[in-house]
């Protein structure tokens, strides 16, 4: 660059000693910059200089610095060691349960899907899971074999929607209250999982009981009950007249007690009863039971169930908002089942309206249509007892083998009534809203209403009549409405 000034500025003269100063301490400059460069560039080389411009500092500066650098160090802390670990737990853990949400979000939705096949709504919290198939009784619930074979014996091969749902809520320890069709396996829905439980025949008095609101809907859920635990050696009671009166009722072995509201509070307050060891109150048609001629019989039992650990249920074909408020009252985080829509008759239900003019014109088209088509057995309801003996006579010479029942007749009448008609003996059945509750008669192919009924509850009572197989058949029943214009 000199030589490169020299040869431009060549022929003139400069003054150095003039500008001595200034050219010294341009030279000064220039080579602190060769300094530092010359420093930079080793340092590039050799980085263990920066320990050497260091070495001055503290000594525990020093020893940070030298954890700082990754590498084999016999002399490395173990707090950074306990962090990684637990940085690891942390992460181990949250896999985890990201993996536990995902089974129980897999698990809600294939729940809801069950559910949704079988037309089965719930309300409530961490509600059991629907049953598959009555496998999961023994596989999930660990069910007794005599159970599953009594189901099979009786023919029950899948559990109907109301059994799906209802028996794990129950065997989980959960109180409900159920709203499903007549016909539909209510009660092998409640009471499958008290002999579950109670597993083996006890002597401290009565353990479970079930309330209904007639006499014959008391004396078929006894059968029923009987047939289900075929095998074991439980005791299962109806509670009668005679029971009562009986000097040794409290010393009565007795596991399940089936009995109507009225017989059970006589009882209670004859002091013949102690109901402080019960460990399942079943109310069925709990409709009815909650009317206002039997809401304080319903309040002495459920004040003699003292046990605090209980487990109450409400089964029924109906269930009303009244109903529904009552029982949120005696029940502890109770969960609802419906079947279906509420309070809606099934849609297997073929209904069908014929117009009369006249009360004659009701009796004509009655007798015409037993002409055209007879397909017994039929039941026929009416709307007083009274009405049931005035159509009884009409019929009663007409070649038809009728039979009727109403309150007026004793206890043992109405049970050979009842039996006749299921033995196919009679094939007409006249009968008042007595009959209607809950009462399951099998085969049943069509359903009368010769009388309005009071409520759409009672009409949907009437016209549910019939076994569960009949449901699961589609085979369809006609109902006659018969009414004066």
């Amino acid at each position: 660059m000199e030589k490169a000034a020299s040869f431009l500025f060549a022929g003139t003269s400069f003054n150095k000693k003039k500008y001595a100063d200034e050219i010294a301490r341009f030279k000064e400059k220039k080579e602190t910059e060769n300094e530092v460069d010359y420093l930079s560039s080793f340092e590039r080389v050799n980085p263990a200089s920066e320990e050497v411009t260091v070495s001055t500092k503290k000594r525990k500066r020093k020893q940070a610095a030298s954890e700082a650098v990754e590498g084999f160090n016999v002399f490395k802390s173990s707090k950074k060691a306990l962090v990684i670990s637990e940085e690891n737990k942390t992460d181990e853990g949250e896999d985890n349960l990201s993996k536990e949400k995902k089974k129980i979000n897999l698990k809600l939705e294939a729940d809801s899907i069950l559910r949704k096949q079988y037309n089965i709504h719930v309300s409530g919290n961490n509600v059991a899971s629907p049953l598959k198939s009555f496998a999961d009784l023994s596989s999930v619930y660990g069910c007794e074999s005599y159970l599953l074979h009594n189901f099979a014996k009786l023919g029950f091969k899948e559990p109907t929607p109301i059994q799906r749902q209802a028996i794990p809520v129950l065997l989980s320890g959960r109180e409900c209250f159920a709203c499903a069709p007549t016909g539909s396996g209510k009660t092998l829905a409640f009471v499958s999982p008290m002999l579950m439980k109670l597993k083996h025949a006890s002597t401290e008095g009565v353990r479970a009981v079930i309330l209904c609101p007639t006499r014959e809907l008391a004396a078929q859920t006894t059968r029923e009950c009987k047939k289900l635990a075929e095998g074991n050696n439980f005791y299962i009671k109806l509670l009668t007249k005679k029971l009562i009166r009986s000097a040794h009722l409290t010393k009565l072995r007795c596991d399940i007690l089936i009995s109507t509201p009225l017989r059970l509070s006589s009882a209670i307050k004859k002091r013949k009863l102690d109901l402080s060891r019960v460990e399942y109150l079943v109310l069925d048609e709990s409709d009815k039971l909650f009317e206002l001629g039997l809401i304080k019989q319903i309040d002495s039992v459920v004040k003699a169930c003292s046990n605090p650990s209980i487990i109450r249920s409400l089964f029924s074909a109906t269930l009303p908002d009244s109903v529904e408020e009552l029982a949120r009252t005696i029940m502890h985080d109770a969960v609802r089942v419906i079947i279906g829509r509420k309070n809606t008759a099934s849609e297997s239900v073929n209904q069908k309206l014929v117009f009369a003019g006249t009360e004659e014109g009701k009796l004509l088209a009655l007798r015409q249509s037993f002409q055209e088509r007879l397909n017994p057995p039929v039941l026929i309801f009416v709307q007083s007892k009274e009405r049931a003996k005035e159509l009884y006579e009409e019929l009663k010479f007409d070649n038809i083998r009728v039979g009727v029942i109403d309150s007026d007749l004793s206890e043992t009448q109405r049970e050979n009534v009842v039996n006749d008609f299921r033995a196919g003996k009679t094939w007409v059945l006249i009968a008042t809203d007595v009959i209607a509750r809950g009462m399951d008669f099998k085969g049943v192919n069509c359903v009368i209403n010769y009388d309005f009924p009071d409520s759409a509850a009672a009409y949907i009572h009437r016209i549910e009549q019939g076994g569960p197989e009949k449901l699961l058949l589609s085979t369809q029943k006609m109902m006659f409405r018969f009414c004066v214009t």
